[in-house]
């Protein structure tokens, strides 16, 4: 198992299209916080912890995605080019790799968001405690937004996976990826709204995430960690269907 693992690294590492989508992901809310603590009103900016930590939160969103995009392509390519062939050849157990592949790119998601949400944090409140502010990590609730934020990219990481299990296409699985919070979710509200189930869509495992990761989630939300659990169980749902049609599968 740890060579299939370090061979699931060395895979993911050597791909330039990795290493941009990683660094994009740290720097869309390291920029945007900066610049936000810089160049904002500080009457008008967030004046605790746990506010900039909800800010940093909703920039992290973005770099959930994008490490979402890191895992789905780094599964799909592989059928895309065929090199999933000789990957099974060299290790007959598919459901190995499959578990190796998992590992990395949770761990590698889970350590690029720490240090996007921990570098976007102290920059933001250095600066911003520098003009006046008063920021710090003194309440609990703003370690907890922050930890939320770190642990939403580990969940959408197994949502694109499983995802990517089924489909084996990169563009149709990074388009469905990025397009499920963005408008799928967002019209399953609508046509809930239609039909008067409007407390149905608290139950839809993208948005209930995001909503439970914000200091006080609202009393028509699953909350903490409700929502959490709810996007880990569809994304470990996505996972377990994909890999048990990937045994049924040709390479």
């Amino acid at each position: 198992m740890k060579r299939t693992i370090l061979s699931e690294w060395i895979k993911l590492r050597t791909i330039l299209s990795h290493k941009i989508l990683v660094a994009g992901a740290f720097l869309f809310p390291f920029v945007v916080v900066t610049l936000a603590a810089t160049f904002g009103s500080v009457p008008d900016g967030p004046t605790d912890g746990a506010e900039m930590a909800e800010f940093v939160m909703g920039m992290s969103v973005v770099t959930a995605m994008l490490l979402g995009v890191v895992t789905a392509i780094g599964l799909t390519s592989e059928y895309t080019h065929n090199t999933i062939r000789p990957t099974y050849a060299a290790t007959p157990s598919r459901l190995r790799v499959i578990i190796s592949k998992i590992v990395v790119s949770t761990a590698v998601a889970l350590v690029a968001a720490a240090l996007t949400v921990s570098a976007a944090f102290l920059s933001g409140s250095t600066i911003y405690n520098s003009r006046g502010g008063n920021t710090h990590l003194g309440d609990p609730k703003t370690v907890t937004v922050l930890e939320c934020a770190i642990v939403l990219s580990g969940l959408v990481s197994w949502f694109g996976f499983g995802m990517g299990l089924l489909i084996r296409n990169s563009p149709t699985t990074v388009s469905l990826l990025l397009l499920w919070p963005l408008l799928i979710e967002g019209l399953i509200t609508v046509f809930l709204g239609l039909l008067n189930w409007d407390g149905a869509a608290k139950y839809l495992p993208y948005q209930a995430a995001i909503a439970a990761s914000t200091r006080t989630p609202g009393t028509d939300e699953l909350g903490r960690p409700g929502g959490q659990i709810l996007f880990a169980c569809v994304g470990l749902a996505l996972i377990a269907i994909g890999t048990w049609l990937d045994g049924r599968r040709d390479a």
